[in-house]
């Protein structure tokens, strides 16, 4: 009786051929099962996106975020103070009034912190010296930090003009950087400088 199945079963095969269909999941899911040919051009279609950019925000060539980060970084105000052998000290206060969290990661110039701060301080005498200071921690939604930079050179007596430029690297995702600047420009008093500007 089951040899008879059997050959019944191939008379069977032989007469109608054989078939093969794919699923109705494989059918949608992918072109490579429906059509061989497709294969090439699905491999050239789904190629790797190689981002070389810094600092790098894939996991292996693949980025991390579904959509770009949106940060605003705003410059509230500037001020100075003497520092213990009469040096400048320059502060900023600084918003993120972005969408994200600016995280710490590893910076070119060596540091880990969310992003610098520049002071171009010039003296009398035509002589600048550029000034920084690094935010250490990651900046929350909303959050506002005040920032002192390193000191200067030279005395606080002979500044003329001080300009202060948030994120001098561009490692923060600002589109629109048109907040990230004050400038100053004046004489300063020896003994109690100040260089006080605030955004309007």
């Amino acid at each position: 009786m089951r040899a008879l199945f059997a050959m019944g079963l191939a008379a069977a095969t032989s007469l109608a051929g054989c078939q093969m269909a794919p699923s109705s999941e494989a059918k949608f899911s992918s072109p490579i099962f429906n059509n061989f040919s497709d294969v090439a051009t699905a491999q050239d279609r789904d190629r790797p996106p190689y981002i070389l950019s810094y600092p790098d925000e894939t996991m292996f060539f693949f980025p991390i975020y579904d959509r770009p980060l949106r940060s605003d970084l705003n410059l509230k105000a500037i001020a100075c103070r003497r520092s213990a052998d009469g040096a400048l000290i320059v502060s900023a206060r600084i918003q993120n009034l972005g969408a994200d969290i600016i995280p710490t990661q590893e910076q070119l110039y060596g540091d880990v912190s969310a992003f610098r701060v520049l002071a171009r301080v010039t003296w009398s005498n035509g002589v600048s010296q550029d000034v920084y200071g690094s935010v250490p921690f990651p900046m929350d939604v909303s959050m506002v930090f005040n920032l002192d930079t390193k000191q200067t050179r030279y005395f606080a007596q002979d500044v003329t003009s001080i300009e202060v430029l948030v994120d001098p690297d561009q490692v923060v995702p600002d589109p629109i950087r048109v907040n990230n600047v004050l400038s100053w420009q004046g004489t300063m008093n020896p003994d109690s400088p100040s260089c006080d500007v605030v955004r309007s």
